[in-house]
């Protein structure tokens, strides 16, 4: 299974590779509260994700933001959830790489800020993180996945997204800068 595994992560590599010699984002500094729009993608697998990101999302309307969300479900029977973009495993090719228009016009949003609701490895979310074009992308630390976001938060040996929300606001917050 390895030698497999090696040919798809090389194929998947290609494939981004050609993805991100196209694109032309200039990254800048963005904290929280200058966010307008905020783009979110998590794994939808586990249902207590969907709860914690749609009171996240609600949060952050409250506050008068602008926020779409895309969640990928680990399967190949869910595709609809309420209030959300979905995608699956049948959204995507043998390398993982996500292929569904959905998910390619996700990625061509200029958000303020898109944040990674994901911890551990999943190279469909990783796949759209790096490619999209929005201003600042945040999402939790992986040292091998330091091209997946401008900024990382290190959640230690918690694998909850709830703490890495909490962290990640607790971050954008504190992030002073000129806005000239």
């Amino acid at each position: 299974m390895k030698y497999w595994d090696n040919i798809r992560n090389y194929f998947y590599k290609q494939n981004l590779e050609g993805r991100l010699k196209s694109l032309n984002v200039k990254h800048d500094i963005v904290n929280l509260n200058d966010a307008k729009t905020i783009g979110i993608v998590y794994d939808s697998t586990n249902p207590e994700n969907d709860t914690v990101i749609a009171n996240f999302a609600r949060q952050l309307h409250g506050q008068n933001k602008q926020v779409e969300i895309l969640g990928f479900v680990n399967d190949k029977k869910i595709d609809t959830k309420p209030g959300v973009t979905i995608f699956n495993k049948k959204n995507l090719s043998w390398t993982l790489a996500p292929e569904d228009e959905r998910v390619n016009q996700f990625a061509e949003k200029h958000f303020d800020l898109l944040l990674g609701c994901f911890i551990g490895e999943n190279l469909p979310l990783e796949f759209i993180t790096r490619i999209s074009k929005a201003r600042w992308r945040v999402g939790a630390y992986v040292e091998k996945k330091t091209d997946c976001f401008d900024m990382m938060v290190n959640v230690g040996e918690k694998s909850d997204i709830s703490y890495l929300i909490q962290q990640t606001t607790h971050f954008l917050n504190q992030i002073k800068y000129d806005s000239k």
